[in-house]
């Protein structure tokens, strides 16, 4: 019974990977940041998710980190934060469905 489910994840695996690249636009490393965007189903269904599980996991780390930068490095406090949360946030709903240069997400 392992065997077969086990076989079918596999098989399933396989197509969703045949079915998804896309041929690469870009020649050189530049060039990808001028002509990024993704598909607007892959980014609603794969990427806000990841990015949402993102500010999720930043913010669980956030409460313990908050403390100890409080202590030791209290000027770096916001660092912490847009790291952590603040970036995460912005690429999750501060850009348009499909795109990804639509909010800077530099600090």
């Amino acid at each position: 019974m392992w065997k077969h489910v086990s076989r079918a994840v596999l098989v399933a695996l396989f197509a969703i990977g045949l079915a998804l690249p896309q041929a690469a636009q870009a020649v050189t490393y530049e060039d990808s940041f001028d002509q990024c965007n993704y598909p607007k189903t892959f980014d609603l269904f794969v990427m806000r998710p990841v990015s949402m599980a993102t500010i999720a996991i930043g913010s669980f780390f956030f409460i313990p980190a908050a403390p100890v930068a409080l202590l030791t490095v209290p000027e770096e406090m916001d660092t912490v934060y847009e790291n952590l949360i603040g970036a995460p946030v912005r690429f999750t709903f501060g850009r348009a469905l499909g795109e990804c240069t639509g909010v800077d997400l530099s600090y």
